[in-house]
């Protein structure tokens, strides 16, 4: 189950985070891996609302949680019982194709706790990027001392459209989905992905991903 491997200990080397920063998924298990997150996201929110994902451990839901549990079962060599929660998932492609993979799963996952820990394990892309530019699996992060702001959105492509989903990480426990338009015009400012709001820090892609 998922909340028991997020509750295992999280402790590595420095050696060893900086060897997973390193790896990179080979190219059709980059393509199968963000697949397989443009077709699982909207059925974990559809599920979510409906009480019936067992696989998620109520204890990490929040924003970093639940990319640290989409990427986990994007990772995953799947057995009949995801299936029987998620038989529309059967048509996707796994994105596991070799050791190195596996490795991955292990090793980053386990080390991505945090909203902070989730970037620290990234490449930074800037805080200017065209919606073009961006992919699924790429992750907006917001950060202020001052407002007590530590926060991760995960983008989702569905063909043309960029979404943008995340947990609200607080006593609500809600899992939203937004666009940047809806971003945009939010009057809370510091929730504004634009290079002039200095809370948003900017984009950046998991590391193990081009």
């Amino acid at each position: 189950m998922a909340g028991l491997f997020f509750a295992l200990p999280f402790l590595f080397s420095l050696a060893s985070l900086r060897a997973a920063q390193l790896e990179k998924l080979p190219a059709d298990s980059q393509e199968n891996f963000r697949k397989f997150i443009e077709e699982f996201t909207p059925l974990v929110l559809k599920y979510e609302k409906a009480g019936r994902n067992p696989r998620w451990g109520n204890k990490n839901k929040d924003c970093a949680g639940l990319v640290r549990y989409l990427f986990w079962e994007a990772l995953q060599d799947h057995n009949e019982s995801f299936y029987t929660i998620y038989p529309e998932m059967y048509a996707i492609p796994k994105a596991l194709a070799d050791k190195k993979a596996q490795q991955l799963r292990q090793g980053w996952m386990k080390s991505a706790t945090t909203a902070s820990g989730l970037v620290r394990h990234t490449t930074y892309l800037g805080k200017e990027r065209t919606q073009l530019q961006l992919k699924t699996g790429d992750i907006l992060f917001f950060e202020s001392r001052r407002l007590k702001i530590r926060h991760v959105m995960l983008v989702v492509r569905v063909q043309e459209e960029l979404y943008l989903v995340y947990h609200t990480g607080d006593t609500r426990n809600e899992l939203r989905i937004r666009t940047f338009a809806d971003l945009g015009a939010l009057l809370e400012t510091h929730w504004h992905a634009t290079p002039t709001n200095p809370v948003f820090q900017g984009f950046f892609r998991p590391s193990f991903l081009d």
